[in-house]
């Protein structure tokens, strides 16, 4: 099932005009379907100190502006908490007739955080907190939180019953590494190879943000899809229930289970 929240998050992962009305769809942390958008007069962007001192310098370029910005963000729906965003400014050369210059706003963090998992309510809870645990550093470090996505599959792999030491030559107990534990968990659940596969390179993706520091939050959110896809695969029974109905359908051959009056056919 395709993860709408992680379409939305990619577009966000791309920055925001100084136009808040342009800004894209925000999904709501409360109810996840509605969009966040900017409170009246609550936009307030600001370049800083150092950055103004810079300009008496010979060959200063507006390129060369530094700041932040923040804003609150409020759901259609007045029952959902209200969110706040702050983040980077900065200027780019447009080059176009009448804009030479643009300002850029990346987002460095949503409080509340924003949601990630589509498949929140399946799955287990200590993986649902510790994808929380990743969308609160997201934007502000994707290298860390996606290490917190790779410990979520090592809370799944627990979830699922798949042991986490076993004993060596000396009867001495050592711990599986996510390698070890994904692999039994595809030989004992083979139902779940495919999920076992999109487990594998979310632990992949973890590694890389646990030991270097070139993860983007692009990369980030791939790794959360393929998560994501993953609890769709081994929690959700809505396919199953799908089929079983549809069977039913064509058995009665699409006449109604039940009905209160005569139907004429």
């Amino acid at each position: 099932m395709p993860n709408l929240l992680i379409n939305d998050l990619r577009e966000i992962a791309k920055g925001f005009s100084e136009d808040p009305d342009d800004w894209p769809h925000i999904p709501c942390p409360t109810c996840k379907r509605g969009a966040l958008l900017p409170v009246p007069d609550s936009f307030e962007a600001e370049e800083s100190v150092t950055s103004k001192a810079m300009h008496v310098h010979e060959v200063w370029e507006p390129e060369w502006i530094r700041g932040d910005f923040h804003c609150v963000l409020a759901c259609r729906k007045e029952t959902c908490d209200r969110v706040r965003v702050v983040g980077e400014l900065t200027v780019d050369y447009a080059g176009l007739q009448d804009v030479q210059y643009e300002q850029n706003l990346m987002p460095t963090m949503f409080f509340p955080a924003l949601p990630l998992l589509e498949s929140r309510e399946l799955c287990a809870s200590e993986v649902g907190e510790r994808v929380d645990a990743a969308a609160k550093i997201l934007w502000l470090d994707p290298n860390a939180a996606a290490n917190r996505i790779r410990s979520a599959v090592e809370a799944l792999m627990d979830a699922q019953g798949v042991i986490s030491t076993k004993p060596n030559r000396t009867g001495k107990a050592v711990n599986l590494s996510l390698d070890n534990r994904i692999a039994t968990f595809k030989a004992e659940q083979p139902q779940h190879a495919d999920a076992a596969d999109l487990l594998l390179a979310v632990k992949w993706i973890g590694n890389v943000g646990s030991h270097e520091d070139v993860l983007r939050v692009r990369d980030v959110l791939e790794g959360v899809e393929f998560l994501d896809q993953a609890l769709f695969l081994i929690y959700d029974t809505n396919p199953d229930e799908m089929k079983k109905r549809a069977s039913e359908v064509t058995a009665r051959r699409g006449r109604p289970g039940t009905f209160s009056i005569k139907v004429p056919f």
